[in-house]
Parts: C-alpha cells; structure tokens; sequence
C-alpha cells in the first residue's frame, strides 16, 4: 500500500473514529492532563497526515537514498517543488487558526481587563478582585496581566475553606497555563469543525481541564470543600475567555466523589500515546520505502 493510502486512512481513523472512542473515556478522566496531551497529540496527528498526504499524492515517487530523512522525502534535497509547498500551505489553515483564536482571547481579555480595573475592588480578597454583583462566580483571565476575580455573592456565600479551595483551582489554571492548551483546541475544532474531531476536542479539553485544576487544588484542600464551592458557582457568569470554577460543575463533582487518583504504572504506560500518535504519520511516509 502507498504511504500516501496509508496517512489517508490514518488521517480518517483519527479525524472520524477515534475522537468518539476517546470522549468522556474514564482514563482521561483519571488523568485528566494526559487526556489533554492525547486530544491535542491526535489533532497535530490529523493535521501532519493531511499534509504528508498531500504531499505524497502530488509526488509519489519513492525516494531511495540513505538515511531516514531521504527515506521520507525530507531531506534537503528533497523539500524544494510542488509538493512541499503544496503541504506547506495545508499547514498554514490550523496554524492561522491557532493564532486567530489566541489573538482573539488576548483581546477579549484586554478588555474584559479593562473593566475589571475600573469596576472591581482589591484587597477584600486576597490575591483576587472583587466584583459587585450578586450571582456567585469565581473565575480567572489568564495572560501575562492574570485576574482572579470572586463576586460579592460568592464571597457572601461560600465558607473560608470553600473559598479557599475555590482560589486554588483558578491558581492552577493560571500557572498550568491552561488557557493556551484551550485555544489549541479551540483552532483544532475550526479546522475540522465538520468532523467528530472537530465537534468534540474543545469542550473534551476545557473539561479535562477543569479537572486538572481541580487535582491540583486537592493538593491542599478537601474534595468536599471543592465540591461544594462548584455546587455554588455553577450557575455563575464569565467571560468567554476566562476560566471558571464552575464550568462543568456536576461532572466534576460525580468525579470528585469518587475520585482516585491514576496509578503511576497507567500514566507510564500511556504517557507514550501522545508521542506516538503525532510522530505515526512520519513512519507512514517511510514505511513503504523500507519495505
């Protein structure tokens, strides 16, 4: 079979039948980081095997020199013509989209900032902004000029150890940088929006991300005390480009009931499959040359 049949087929089994298989699966769920790594490892996968198929369908011709880069038509000799170019331009859509979605959300931010500065009030809350409104919320614009920002509501309804718990979960996110794994996701839908890929990967990643966040803020505080602060913001507002305590909420709090850690012995073993799927489209170029 030609390697440009075999990243075709490839490139329809990642794009078409694994996203379902993966949605809502309990390891990701378990391990909620590495279920971010493995969506965004199979949208990479996805979008390098269009290319390398464009690439091989318009120049088939097997490339017979020595060494693994001429076994795949990526040598320098071999990324000049039609063809790289044409793949070349495949790569430009997601990467556009990538940078469409993160100037977006920096803009939004920027503004949403803005009004943060003028309408909330700091040092009521320590670390955090105060909004004058009555809907509990808590959420996080992350960025170099990060916010965290807790409403009048939330600080009236929420217990010390509620808060607290709260605040660690929007911390997490600031510092994970979680906001960059979400915009990734975010272009990958755009880019095949017509897909299961593309319908399902964002809000599969904003939730494993969610979750991520809140394993980190078990670190210090109780899974009850967490818990019960979503129960108490989910019904909260935030901007499109914030991170919040509340997104999700009953999920992560069904996980949080019975939450078990991942042992280390699935997270060594799976860790390799977000390697994997994004480096397989590479042997699929090479592996009917070293037939």
């Amino acid at each position: 079979m030609s390697a440009a049949a075999l990243l075709g087929l490839w490139a329809v089994l990642i794009a078409v039948a694994l996203p379902p298989l993966l949605a809502g699966a309990r390891w990701t769920r378990r391990a909620p980081l590495l279920g971010v790594f493995t969506w965004l490892a199979l949208g990479l996968s996805a979008v390098s095997s269009v290319a390398l198929t464009v690439r091989q369908l318009i120049d088939p011709a097997p490339h017979h020199h020595a060494g693994l880069l001429h076994l795949c038509g990526l040598s320098p000799e071999a990324v000049s013509g039609t063809a790289p170019a044409a793949a070349a331009l495949v790569l430009l859509y997601p990467a556009g989209r990538l940078l469409r979605s993160l100037g977006s959300a920096h803009r939004g931010r920027r503004r949403h900032r803005a009004l943060l500065d003028l309408a909330a009030h700091r040092g009521r809350v320590p670390g955090a902004l105060l909004l004058d409104h009555p809907t509990p919320t808590i959420y996080c614009l992350p960025g170099r000029h990060s916010r965290i920002v807790v409403s009048r509501g939330a600080l009236a309804a929420l217990t010390p150890p509620q808060l607290a718990a709260a605040l660690a979960h929007e911390r997490a996110h600031l510092t994970g940088r979680h906001h960059l794994a979400a915009c990734a996701a975010e272009a990958l839908a755009g880019t095949f929006a017509r897909l299961p890929l593309g319908r399902l990967v964002s809000a599969e990643v904003r939730t494993l991300l969610e979750m991520a966040a809140d394993d980190r803020a078990l670190r210090g505080h109780s899974p009850r005390a967490l818990a019960t602060a979503m129960g108490v913001v989910a019904g909260g507002l935030a901007p499109v480009t914030a991170l919040t305590a509340g997104h999700q909420a009953l999920a992560r709090i069904e996980r949080l009931a019975d939450h078990r850690p991942a042992p280390r012995s699935l997270l060594a073993l799976t860790a390799a499959a977000p390697a994997g799927l994004a480096g397989l489209p590479l042997l699929l170029v090479c592996l009917p040359h070293l037939a």
